[in-house]
């Protein structure tokens, strides 16, 4: 009897996909993942090896294709009169060079490049299809190769692999590895990166919906950073205008009034050198040239993929910095660790309902008014309806909603695409549907009388001194930290809504209008 580990099939594909996705660079190159609903969410077989065939065969579809697309499909199939084992059956296909029947046959008989003169800026040795033929081979498996010079390959894996349990993958995760949103909740917990502490860095986070905000000012506090943000294009560039710099930008692709290209137009215009990355709900293979071209340095797909976000920081953050500078700080945080069993930091909580909530309202208001009107013939109805559903996309898609999230990204095709009759036929739905998700998560107003003993009192005063003092340093973990520990307190309405106020505007990094606030009261 065989004896094989038990490996989760979808992190091996989202963990692969990834990876290769990075070989793309500059080449207009669409990548499409497909992934079986019905897959069984884990098989039993080699992990190493399964993963070093799928590397292979998207390495080589992505080295030998200049310009089209590559798509990754993967599914199963039962073996009949077998109850404990599966087909695994992975398909990638390519619009690349190809092959002629007499290159293929070459291919598996000897460790050989073929197409020698267009391939010699090509890197890698072109051994990665023989190697994963001897692999699957050695695994009771098959492939099937389609190839035509100039047209492009399609490949097929069949792989006998053990059944281990009964449950599927499942429609929402098919659907998140489909959009690459290999960042939910569950993907999130599972994903072990390694954050390099840089508080000698600092970023500008530039979005209108304060939900986005919230999130990656939460993904990026793990690394100690000192984080800004700006809530426009507008906003963004006043800053750079009074002389503030930042290791790097990250800027909204889609703002009202000035979007994200317009800004990082005017911001390059001004001289400004330091990088700036795009943050887009539409990221698709093939859009880093618009990008490059239009003054960014990179592009990250919404919602943010932690391992896509922790490249882009040690590229453009730490890997700048002199090794010992970088060794330093290493040692510094395994100390830290050492002494201290730190939690990962909680992305949806309370404050977080709140802040979705703020944010959805106001493109409920906004979706309604254009909904009544019901022209959406008006320039600047569809503008503002495109906005605003490209906003809620990602707003719900980071909370976890993600049939919000792909109803609103339906409509935003729509709208781009003018299908009004979706959009008049679909448009109450999804009013309808974000309300009720509205009002299921709008956190319960508390009315209990709470009565402050002289101690709370002093404990209150004490520590909205610390936020003072620390706002005028510009101190945000101090003033985040403090408003944490209190909230572990009971206080009277008049408090909460204090603390409730001070938070949102610490999403913006408003230390002037905190200190402003506690020196009233």
């Amino acid at each position: 009897m065989r004896t094989v580990p038990i490996f989760d099939e979808t992190g091996i594909v989202s963990d692969t996909a990834q990876l290769n996705m990075m070989r793309i660079g500059s080449k207009p190159i669409e990548f499409e993942l497909n992934v079986d609903e019905n897959i069984p969410v884990s098989l039993l077989g080699d992990e190493l090896r399964v993963k070093q065939i799928l590397n292979n065969l998207l390495s080589n579809a992505f080295k030998y294709t200049d310009k089209g697309a590559v798509k990754l499909s993967v599914t199963t199939e039962t073996i009949e009169d077998n109850e404990d084992d599966v087909l695994l059956i992975v398909t990638v296909s390519d619009t690349g060079q190809g092959m002629s029947k007499e290159q293929i046959e070459k291919l598996f008989d000897e460790y050989a490049r073929f197409n020698t003169e267009a391939n010699r800026s090509t890197e890698g040795t072109g051994l990665g299809m023989s190697i994963a033929n001897n692999l699957i081979r050695l695994m009771d498996g098959e492939i099937y190769i389609e190839s035509e010079p100039g047209k492009g390959s399609v490949i097929t894996m069949r792989l006998p692999q053990g059944r281990s349990g009964s449950e599927v993958l499942g429609k929402e995760m098919a659907e998140n590895l489909h959009l690459f949103r290999t960042n939910s909740r569950a993907q999130m917990r599972r994903v072990q990166i390694s954050r390099e502490p840089m508080p000698y860095g600092s970023v500008l986070i530039v979005d209108d919906v304060e939900t986005n905000i919230y999130v990656a000012k939460g993904l990026l506090s793990a690394y100690g950073l000192k984080i800004d943000s700006a809530c426009s294009g507008q906003a963004a560039i006043e800053k750079i205008q009074d002389g503030l710099s930042y290791d790097i930008i990250f800027m909204d692709h889609m703002m009202p009034k000035m979007d994200g290209m317009e800004a990082t137009k005017i911001i390059r215009d001004m001289g400004y050198e330091a990088p700036i990355v795009a943050l887009t709900a539409n990221a698709v293979s093939g859009q880093a040239d618009m990008f490059l071209n239009n003054g960014f340095n990179d592009f990250i797909s919404k919602p943010i993929d932690i391992r896509q976000l922790n490249t882009i920081l040690n590229k453009l953050i730490r890997d700048k910095q002199p090794p010992e500078v970088i060794q330093a700080y290493r040692e510094l945080s395994q100390k830290e660790n050492q002494s201290t069993d730190k939690k990962k930091p909680q992305f949806i909580d309370p404050q977080f309902a709140k802040i979705f909530v703020q944010d959805a309202l106001k493109v409920l208001a906004i979706l309604e008014t254009i909904n009544e009107q019901n022209d959406y013939t008006n320039e600047d109805n569809i503008r503002a309806y495109i906005i605003n559903i490209h906003g809620m996309k990602s707003a719900a898609a980071v909370v976890g909603k993600m049939d919000l999230s792909a109803a609103a990204g339906r409509l935003e095709t729509a709208a781009r695409e003018g299908q009004f009759d979706i959009i008049t036929s679909e448009t109450p739905v999804f009013i309808h549907s974000l309300r009720a998700f509205v009002e299921e998560i709008t956190p319960q107003e508390d009315n209990t009388v709470v009565e402050m003993s002289d101690e709370d009192k002093l404990h209150l005063h004490e520590k909205l001194l610390l936020i003072k003092t620390a706002c005028a340093e510009y101190d945000e973990h101090t003033v985040e930290d403090t408003i944490k520990e209190l909230n572990k307190t009971a206080w009277p309405k008049s408090v909460r809504e204090l603390l409730s106020k001070i938070a949102e505007h610490l999403l913006h990094s408003d230390f002037d209008e905190i200190a402003e606030i506690i020196e009233k009261m």
